[in-house]
């Protein structure tokens, strides 16, 4: 929990720093005004009380092996592991096997960092008996809190950020940006920063990088977000709040009881189950309607339509080239290419042979296949996949066992 929430204003109308998760909130006029403006009490949803619970462990976790200058203690975070609820547990076993950190490089776990309205950092002042010293306290303006922060070298950092989210997100968020920033700010040293944003249920990462000379549009993206939020919450402050459906209504307190447009809000009006049902009826009913479209152009040609806003649409059948090049035949051209232009060598390192996957399923390969596996460059992903379980379980495993 950050200083800022765990001290909330006195004054309700009162405007707090921006945060990730404020931003976040800021989708949604209605949702905004009941958590930062009138500043109800909210009950933390078990999605997040979940990744609360394995960022704690996680901590605990680095600060331990900080404290005994260890990269690795199995022991300590087995025990830590026997505290976890069911589903974080699993999540943090995958975690377990794939960790080892450099004591010397952790500069901070659960690095809150405040911020002015000029990008100048906030330092508690406290007058000398220890006590905060209101009357010269800054109230920022951003803030922040790093899961992991580790300095590589003092022009160099990191910043881990753990998520436990279902699905594989590209790295380009605001949090991505804002975190380096409020970092940058914070270190005038650093150069470099590059952010992780890690996904502990699968293992796998994705990742931005940025520069000081990146610092300023980044810090207007920030102003422009704090310009957002401050004219928000003086709309939210004098009249009734939008309500704007979207992702974030999978997490809105509002959403079961006092959603102002419930009535037509599409993550309102069926369960998640009725949800699925509805999705395995769209499927089905796509299958069996491309199925007869496609007859219809075989034998009848091109079909046309065009809306009321006059755009035309139209299906049809047409020849598309898919190059593929034998590797038996294009490999000495290729090793030629890059013994005549040794500049040129990412061209070989960009190549992947895609094709091996299902060739490699055949029994006589099976000690090729042995031998591949070490040299496979394996990418974790996410795919929502809907049908029956039984079935969907199975192309995971299937899935799973080509990325091996």
């Amino acid at each position: 929990m950050k200083p800022s929430e765990r001290q909330p204003c006195t004054q309700a109308e009162a405007l707090a720093p921006l945060s990730q998760s404020r931003q976040c909130d800021m989708a949604c006029e209605a949702l905004y005004r009941f958590k930062h403006v009138r500043r109800e009490t909210v009950a933390e949803s078990e999605p997040a009380a979940r990744g609360t619970e394995i960022h704690r462990i996680l901590a605990t976790y680095i600060d331990h092996l900080v404290r005994v200058g260890r990269a690795l203690d199995l022991e300590v975070f087995d025990q830590l592991m026997k505290t976890a609820s069911g589903e974080a547990r699993e999540v943090l076993e995958r975690f377990r096997d794939n960790h080892a950190f450099d004591p010397d490089k952790v500069l901070a776990t659960e690095l809150y960092i405040a911020l002015d309205e000029d990008f100048l950092p906030i330092e508690d002042s406290s007058t000398g008996d220890g006590n905060p010293n209101v009357a010269t306290m800054k109230i920022p303006a951003y803030e922040g809190t790093l899961d992991l922060v580790m300095l590589h070298s003092l022009t160099e950092a990191e910043i881990e950020d753990w998520k436990s989210y279902y699905q594989v997100i590209a790295a380009d968020t605001f949090q991505s940006k804002f975190y380096p920033m409020l970092l940058m700010s914070l270190n005038p040293s650093l150069e470099r920063v590059k952010f992780n944003l890690e996904f502990v249920r699968y293992g796998t990462s994705r990742t931005v990088e940025y520069t000081r000379a990146d610092l300023p549009w980044l810090r207007e993206l920030a102003q422009s977000q704090r310009a957002r939020q401050r004219e928000l919450h003086k709309r939210s402050a004098s009249r009734t709040a939008k309500a704007s459906p979207g992702r974030h209504c999978t997490w809105c307190p509002l959403l079961l009881n006092s959603c102002p447009v419930a009535k037509t809000n599409p993550y309102r009006r069926m369960t998640p189950e009725r949800r699925l049902r509805f999705a395995l009826w769209l499927q089905q009913a796509e299958r069996h309607n491309t199925i007869v479209l496609k007859d219809l152009v075989t034998e009848r040609g091109p079909i046309h339509y065009r809306d009321e806003n006059q755009n035309e649409y139209v299906a049809a059948f047409e020849a598309v080239q898919k190059r593929s090049y034998p590797y038996n035949k294009v490999a000495s051209l290729l090793t030629e290419w890059v013994e005549a232009h040794p500049e040129d060598k990412e061209l070989m390192e960009g190549l992947s042979a895609s094709g091996l996957s299902s060739r490699l399923k055949a029994k006589k390969r099976r000690a090729l296949s042995d031998e591949l596996q070490a040299l496979a460059n394996v990418r974790v992903d996410t795919q929502l996949k809907i049908g029956r379980a039984e079935a969907c379980e199975t192309e995971i495993q299937d899935d799973a066992g080509q990325a091996a």
